[in-house]
């Protein structure tokens, strides 16, 4: 086995700790939204598609690397397109849902919300853009780079699922 492989393989239980972590977070965010229905239907779509559904979406995005991280014999450069669109994905993803927009409108979101719902997600596509070029090109860097994006949208997703269930909590108390 060539020395980029045992790499790749070196990272199999990282992959499987982190792949069944965020497998269980998904199916929280289900009780999370169960907690206040009634505030999530009071609210406009955009806010439910700017804040509960990107939480979902990071916790699946590193369910997927997981998953493709555990496929057998996917050669770098199958790897790297699909870390590649990934990513692309990600951004695409971030942008659309106007994250960005709906925080600007609201006066109870924090400088702190802007980093947690907006940079830092930016930034774990950003990383796997370059763990998918970095696996492409069978970069030592690749992996770790990927990790660091796994561990990172993990990180938001429980932050911003705990955020939520404070903000459901203090307006199902209102």
């Amino acid at each position: 086995m060539n020395a980029w492989l045992q790499q790749i393989h070196a990272w199999h239980e990282f992959y499987i700790l982190v792949g069944t972590s965020v497998a269980a977070l998904t199916g929280l965010m289900f009780v999370v939204v169960s907690i206040g229905p009634e505030v999530i239907i009071g609210r406009p779509t955009g806010g439910v598609r700017a804040f509960v559904t990107p939480t979902v979406v990071y916790f699946t995005t590193v369910l997927m690397v997981s998953a493709v991280m555990m496929m057998p014999h996917v050669g770098p450069v199958v790897l790297g397109v699909l870390l590649l669109l990934g990513g692309v994905a990600g951004l695409a993803y971030i942008a659309w849902i106007g994250t960005y927009r709906q925080w600007r409108k609201s006066n109870e979101l924090q400088w702190d919300d802007l980093v947690w719902y907006v940079a830092l997600p930016i930034l774990g596509y950003v990383l796997m853009l370059a763990a998918g070029i970095g696996m492409w090109m069978r970069g030592a860097f690749g992996p770790f780079t990927l990790g660091a994006a796994a561990i990172l949208l993990m990180i938001v997703g429980i932050r911003n699922a705990w955020d939520l269930v404070l903000w459901f909590a203090q307006k199902r108390g209102s």
